[in-house]
């Protein structure tokens, strides 16, 4: 804890340093070991893993298309039309051996392998039950043998929708998918990631109840979950995935339509449904698209990959008034509420508007690719929104209760000053001197703003254990005996004890209440601390403590002057006070950064004038030093403690002590009736002082209202003295 830190650069703080930047240096240069072995081709003396090459077998086709021949090379694009027949053929090696197989892939065409003119293998709509005209794309495996060898082998296509005719390989057994595996295991490991992150958002949000937070991680989870599903339907794999890969030309395009549903459902959710109707507007006609699409496709009128573009425009609207959404919230300033989503939502957004166009305009990066990155961008910026959102309630939480905090300490605060006689906003200075002394060492002892303010907080409550201390001890007028002495110093462990259930919620609470009458050589109370084993709080709090008790008039003496609270200063250096902190105190001093917020001993206001609270204190404690027989002292210090109270709200009361001279009679009845016939506001305080004066606090009541009412007083009592104070 930073408090209960001393100086910058001691042992143990350089050895933390040392510790946890070899740490990281010892794992970045893990990092770097796996990256070399990763991709470093020295492989020599490594165990071997054996051969899953694949032959290359692209070169010298023959391509028969619309009844002309040619040579190509694989593979290649060729301008067809729906329903147009092409031969490609070409003679097997002459070294084939048993167990070996020839690989293609199909792009949603009929295909036919023969060899030597005998049909092998086909894959088409016409034979798997169920079929649509336009099969998915799919691998073909055709086995052969050393029997086949030199014979020749001719793919005989149906163009459905686009001539691409893919490569060819020859392999050993299957290793031809030894490749296609290798070559999509990233992506296919990404679209596993993506599956398992949207599941587990999604029922993370289902059970952790409702809100606008959770339910747009539900619908994020729920989009991730379908978007990785698709990834999955149209990975190069699914043949080895799925049973029946044929059906996915069902849910492939489900799922990927759903994508923008889900997604507006989730923008909804983040925008906090302000746009709710667009959304919904959007979300219906997206879903009654996918509708009509079905039925489309199993009337046989139109197939699902047909009519996607329809849907492509629809996701292309959603997207435009997302964005739309967040300019408007950018406009009224809602968008700092969320900008970390909208950073990972347009991230989103331009991914995967790529990755729709790839459907018109196709590059040699695998299907899903762009999606992938977009969402992880996505599911990245909610999960860092998320944790700032709980940082940010966290920290607003403990601000409201840090304020509750202060105002109860405050309280507390002014309850001690008002049983205590002397004080006159003692516990407010010696917080204040605290502070001061606070930022000024600061830099030396590695305080933060929040420790400064902390400590000033500190300074307010650390005589709490007042409350405890007889008034008879606490007041009284004159030196206190041992036992008395002993009584008083018990208030610091009182004040402990009251303050144990709250000091958790304030650093160094509790160890600046019990421990500000330590001294540095050990000879002071509680517990008899010494040296720097004394809490740096404490160190700090005897002093602001010592000086307001040296610059502040007591019953039994007159403050000091300047001069003397130096020089006692400078003497109890080392003994009462830590030396290090005092000299620092003394800089202040000297420099006029800090001088006690007193005037003649009494306490002032911000502007320098004498507190009223606090003019009416020092009569009091004067008085009772000279034996004046003061009615009941207990009522004056509660009229203090109002007044100081109105006083920090910056409501202000008139006092004037109001008393006449009859000798050794008390005052006259007729005197006493006309006096309080005077002060019939319910707001005014009127409270007997002595047998021969009364004091009255008036409230809000200006100068003129004084002046009228002091002649009046005086007309009805002319024997009266009135002091204003």
């Amino acid at each position: 804890m930073t408090m209960k830190r001393e100086r910058k650069g001691t042992i143990e703080s350089i050895l933390t340093d040392t510790v946890r930047l070899g740490a990281l240096f010892v794992l970045a240069v893990t990092v770097i070991i796996m990256l070399i072995a990763a991709f470093d081709n020295d492989t020599a003396g490594e165990a071997s893993i054996g051969s899953f090459e694949s032959g290359d077998f692209n070169e010298g086709w023959s391509l028969m298309f619309h009844g002309e021949r040619q040579t190509i090379d694989l593979p290649m694009n060729l301008e067809c039309e729906k329903g147009d027949e092409v031969i490609l053929s070409k003679n097997l090696p002459d070294d084939l051996c048993d167990g070996m197989s020839i690989m293609m892939r199909a792009a949603m065409e009929d295909v036919s392998i023969y060899v030597n003119g005998r049909l092998r293998e086909t894959y088409s709509s016409n034979t798997v039950e169920g079929l649509s005209y336009y099969p998915p794309s799919a691998y073909i495996v055709t086995q052969i043998g050393s029997a086949d060898s030199g014979k020749d082998i001719a793919f005989h296509l149906t163009i459905k929708n686009k001539g691409t005719l893919n490569s060819v390989s020859i392999n050993h057994g299957n290793n031809g998918w030894f490749e296609v595996l290798k070559n999509s295991l990233v992506m296919n490991s990404v679209a596993v990631f993506i599956l398992i992150c949207g599941l587990i958002i999604a029922l993370c949000a289902f059970f952790s109840g409702k809100g606008y937070k959770t339910e747009a991680a539900g619908y994020l989870g729920i989009l991730i979950f379908d978007a990785a599903l698709w990834l999955i339907s149209e990975s190069v794999i699914r043949q080895l995935v799925f049973n029946r890969p044929s059906m996915s030309q069902y849910f492939s395009y489900l799922s990927f339509e759903l994508i923008s549903v889900f997604a507006c459902m989730y923008f909804d959710a983040m925008q906090h449904k302000i746009y709710h109707r667009r959304f919904l507007v959007i979300e219906s006609v997206c879903l009654a698209a996918i509708i009509v699409n079905v039925l489309l496709d199993t009337s046989d009128i139109l197939k699902m990959f047909q009519t996607a573009p329809v849907s492509h425009v629809l996701s292309g609207i959603a997207c435009i008034i997302v964005i739309i959404n967040i300019i408007t919230d950018y406009r009224h300033g809602r968008i700092r509420n969320y900008i970390i989503n909208v950073i990972g939502t347009l991230i989103f957004l331009l991914f995967a508007f790529v990755e729709l166009s790839r459907f018109y305009f196709p590059v040699s990066v695998v299907f899903g690719t762009y999606l992938s990155l977009g969402l992880i961008a996505l599911m990245v910026a909610t999960l860092m929104q998320t944790l700032y959102d709980i940082l940010k309630e966290y920290r607003e939480r403990e601000k409201k209760k840090t304020a509750l905090t202060i105002s109860t300490i405050e309280t507390i605060a002014g309850a001690i000053d008002a049983r205590d006689e002397y004080t006159g906003g003692h516990s407010e200075r010696v917080g204040l001197y605290s502070q001061r002394l606070a930022r000024e060492m600061a830099a030396d002892y590695e305080l933060s703003e929040e420790d400064i303010v902390r400590i000033h907080y500190i300074g307010l409550v650390h005589d709490i254990g007042k409350i405890g201390v007889a008034d008879n001890v606490l007041n009284k007028s004159g030196k206190l005996n041992d036992e008395e002495f002993t009584l008083m110093r018990r208030h610091t462990e009182i004040g402990y004890e009251i303050m144990t259930n709250l000091g958790s919620e304030i650093e160094g609470l509790l160890d600046g209440i019990r421990h500000h009458h330590e001294r540095f050589d050990g000879n002071g109370y509680p517990d008899k601390l010494s040296g720097t084993d004394i809490p740096l709080v404490a160190r700090i709090l005897a002093l602001a403590d010592s000086y307001d008790a040296m610059t502040s008039n007591r019953v039994y003496r007159k403050r000091l002057s300047d001069k003397e609270v130096r020089d006692e200063l400078v003497r109890c250096s080392g003994t009462q006070f830590d030396p290090a902190l005092t000299e620092i105190f003394l800089r202040l001093l000297d420099s006029g950064e800090l001088s006690a917020d007193i005037k003649d001993g009494i306490a002032t206001d911000s502007e320098g004038r004498m507190r009223t609270s606090s003019v009416l204190d020092d009569i009091l404690s004067k008085d009772l030093m000279n034996d004046v027989k003061v009615s009941n002292p207990s009522h004056v210090r509660m009229l203090c403690y109002i007044l100081k109270l109105m006083e920090k709200k910056e409501k202000s009361y008139r006092v004037i002590l109001i008393s006449e001279d009859t000798g050794d009679e008390p005052m006259s009845a007729g005197t006493k009736s006309s006096i309080k016939e005077l002060f019939d506001d319910p707001h005014d305080v009127i409270i007997k002082y002595t047998a021969k004066a009364y004091i009255a606090a008036l409230y809000d009541r200006t100068q003129g209202d004084i002046g009228l009412m002091t002649e009046g007083i005086k007309e009805r009592c002319p024997s009266v003295t009135i002091r204003v104070l």
